[in-house]
């Protein structure tokens, strides 16, 4: 591509040749003699000097950094701007509908239309796919799940028995939705473990990340919101309900019945107890162990998690202890002194 084309598709301001091309997009530091060089953060600055790349798609704000003579889109909104030249130069890869022979299909499976099935992946009885699904290899669709159109699940995945997928889902490699939660109850001193007859809900828009679980509901559903975002290895508990737009990190777990509301963040290695409320727009920083309901809109840190706020003034004053043990050490030993006079 062109700069000047570029900046067309990116709706970006070309500063040098218009003419100039390029043959792809690389991390500032890291393109190329050929490629134009992504820089949107400070913290990139200084892998900049003695760059060899063509030229820089760069935020607004850091377009000064840049020698005047440099060849450059410049952006308001840098990421958006990423997203869509990522599309033109790394378009959706072209498939074939079709289901390879070695898939094993049950009674009643119904399809929709442009259908990819991979090899050795198993639909079992009353399975309904939607328009142009991609099912990948070794995959396995439990009895009387429905995949929604569009969406596309990697090699691997399992969804156990009447799960519902919704519309445009993207689902990775070794997720594993539906499994039965962790429920037991203790007879005559034994463990027995409960039924869990709900099902698993993901709504539409979502995408799940790899190896990560999503256990069925034990009476009611497991339910997943439209446009949800959920990184690697998360484990989402029975009956918990995550709301439109929520983000979750890699490596977060939620206990059961928990209640997330709508564009929530949870940081990686968070960890939610069962039966909480956290309620629309709260952010649970990195780490932390959250033992209570989050208000809406509030940013907690820390274990057990309060406050982001609090949570800083308690680790400034952890700090301290140092300092201050040997305060009271001078102290006593002055005690002491004084006391044998």
């Amino acid at each position: 591509m062109t700069l000047g084309s570029i900046g067309e598709v990116v709706g970006g301001r070309v500063v040098g040749d218009q003419d100039l091309e390029v043959s792809g997009i690389a991390p500032a530091g890291e393109a190329g003699e050929a490629q134009i060089a992504f820089l949107a953060s400070r913290r990139y600055l200084r892998r900049i000097a003695g760059s060899q790349c063509a030229a820089y798609l760069v935020s607004a704000e850091l377009e000064a950094e840049l020698a005047p003579d440099t060849p450059r889109v410049v952006v308001d909104a840098p990421y958006p701007a990423l997203r869509t030249l990522l599309q033109q130069f790394f378009p959706a890869e072209e498939r074939t509908p079709g289901i390879h022979p070695t898939a094993v299909i049950g009674h009643g499976v119904r399809f929709g239309s442009r259908v990819s099935v991979g090899p050795y992946a198993v639909l079992q009885d009353r399975v309904q796919v939607g328009d142009d699904v991609i099912i990948g290899a070794h995959s396995v669709l439990g009895a009387g799940t429905v995949i929604g159109a569009r969406t596309r699940l990697y090699p691997h995945v399992v969804a156990y028995d009447d799960c519902v997928i919704g519309d445009d889902v993207i689902v990775h490699s070794g997720a594993r939705l539906g499994a039965d939660g962790f429920g037991y109850t203790q007879v005559d001193g034994e463990r027995h473990k409960m039924p869990q007859v709900g099902r698993c809900v993901i709504g539409d828009g979502v995408e799940i990340g790899a190896n990560t679980t999503i256990d069925r509901g034990s009476l009611g559903d497991t339910v997943i919101g439209e446009g949800v975002k959920i990184d690697n290895l998360v484990q989402i508990a029975h009956n918990v309900r995550v709301g439109a737009r929520s983000l979750i990190a890699a490596l977060v777990g939620v206990a059961g019945s928990t209640r997330i509301g709508k564009n929530v963040w949870l940081g990686g290695q968070a960890g939610v107890i069962n039966q909480l409320e956290i309620g629309d727009g709260a952010r649970v920083v990195v780490a932390s162990t959250v033992m209570r309901d989050v208000p809406a809109g509030e940013t907690v840190s820390g274990h057990p998690a309060r406050p982001h706020r609090e949570d800083l003034r308690r680790q400034a004053r952890l700090g301290r202890l140092s300092h201050l043990k040997r305060r009271v050490e001078r102290l006593e030993e002055e005690m002491r002194r004084l006391s044998s006079e």
